[in-house]
């Protein structure tokens, strides 16, 4: 797999070359983020105050011809934990790095879009944002291709068709590497100008490389409504029901100790998700969501999670802003439930066209078999936005989109890293779609 995403991005690159004529931007960011919290990784019992330093360095390359996009996007960072809560984790230091390349081409009737990327991350904190535990070691790469089609067929309707590929493998030994292949296909409705009704089918086939070689199956259809009710209020709301079947290859082959727990068996659950978006002032937005979710982690074991939210903005003028959040989630995965809360208040200020900084408050808290445990953690970032070449007004618009994919897939974690847009735990899923493991 590893041979076959360089060789895609390798491919990829040479595509790029009819763009060399093409309108080109490029842009980049320095940041660095400081964090103190009593208990950084929730656990019952923690040994002391943690203080965390995080120095990232992104860089974003868009080639653009009438009608194909080229984008390139690497993010290099460096993090390293100080204090007595350090001994809350093995891995004190670490250098998480992506790099993913996208071709999107438009026709007048179709959108063709082919990327592969590459992610390095650290398994404690990224399971922290899914899990509310930071129960590993070590870090992960995953390896990804995916490619896909839009096509309208009418004025009201339009068909996507994707496909992804991706694969994982850890430096903990005892985590069980996997390949995963995700098939979805979407059918937007336009009901009216303001409303969309949109249907989804996802079929997902997991494949652990244990001993036993488990492989899951999964099948989920949802659908669903976007509508813009009034110039103020947006709803998006989604149901459906999940399908999946656990099983193994290999059952009599001899086990191995490792971290790798998907139990064999068939199960179902109804899974939905609702959005509201109501902007009260000019200035300010409030948004209210709540979901039943059963994902797939990044170990591979699955977590149905019921959460509820509510995010508030403010731009208190063209250089300020404040943030509220909270959140309220429970979960259950391998027989274990657990309760979390989370809430976070935030401030932003842009000194300069190019340099901006934040300060946040968050409080989390955590309630499972294990115990209660409690933190509150303080962070101050400083950021540089730089321009290299052209506008980079395009990439933006790029970032958003993937902003909205972020959104979506945040749903199944208990503490979301969408809520501070300024923190980048490097969360990553397994697959994009839930998995076999749950009933109702």
């Amino acid at each position: 797999m590893n041979r076959s995403v360089i060789l895609a991005c390798i491919c990829l690159g040479a595509s790029a070359t009819g763009a060399l004529a093409a309108d080109f931007s490029a842009k980049g960011s320095l940041s660095e983020t400081t964090e103190g919290s009593d208990n950084y990784f929730l656990v019952p019992t923690p040994s002391g105050t943690t203080l965390k330093s995080l120095s990232d360095l992104k860089l974003d390359f868009l080639a653009r011809t009438p009608t194909t996009r080229y984008l390139l996007d690497a993010d290099y960072s460096y993090y390293r934990y100080f204090g007595r809560g350090d001994e809350d984790t093995t891995l004190t230091h670490g250098a998480p790095a992506s790099a993913s390349f996208r071709i999107d081409h438009t026709t007048e009737l179709a959108k063709y879009n082919l990327s592969a990327s590459w992610s390095r991350q650290d398994l404690a904190s990224t399971l922290l944002t899914q899990t509310g535990a930071a129960s590993a070691n070590g870090t992960i790469d995953t390896y990804t291709v995916n490619g896909g089609v839009t096509r309208d067929i009418g004025r009201a309707d339009s068909i996507t068709l994707s496909t992804q590929a991706s694969k994982a493998e850890y430096t903990d030994s005892t985590q069980t590497p996997y390949s995963d292949v995700t098939t979805t296909g979407t059918w937007n409705h336009l009901l009216s100008p303001t409303t969309t009704w949109i249907t989804t089918a996802t079929s997902d086939w997991f494949m652990g490389e244990d001993p036993q070689s488990t492989q899951r199956l999964f099948w989920q259809i949802m659908t669903g409504f976007k509508s813009q009710l009034t110039h103020r209020l947006t709803l998006t709301a989604n149901a459906g029901e999940a399908f999946s079947n656990a099983y193994e290859r290999n059952p009599m082959a001899p086990s191995v100790i490792t971290s790798f727990q998907i139990q064999p068996g068939a199960a179902k659950s109804w899974v939905a998700n609702a959005a509201l978006n109501y902007q009260v002032l000019p200035k300010t937005t409030v948004s209210w969501t709540v979901a039943q979710a059963i994902t797939p982690t990044i170990l591979g074991d699955l977590q149905k999670t019921d959460s509820i939210g509510l995010t508030l903005n403010h731009a208190i003028n063209d250089w300020s802003d404040l943030s509220f959040s909270t959140s309220r989630s429970h979960t259950l995965s391998l027989g274990t439930e657990a309760d979390f809360f989370t809430a976070q208040v935030g401030y932003g200020y842009k000194w300069t066209r190019e340099w901006r900084t934040r300060v946040s408050y968050t409080y989390r808290q955590s309630f499972s078999t294990t115990g209660l445990a409690r933190s509150n953690t303080v962070l101050l970032s400083l950021t540089y936005d730089f321009t290299l070449l052209g506008n980079p007004t395009a990439i933006d618009q790029a970032e958003k989109e993937r902003t909205r994919e972020r959104d979506q897939k945040s749903l199944g974690e208990v503490f979301p890293a969408a809520l501070d847009p300024y923190v980048n735990p490097a969360a990553g899923h397994a697959a994009a779609v839930p998995a076999s493991g749950y009933g109702n």
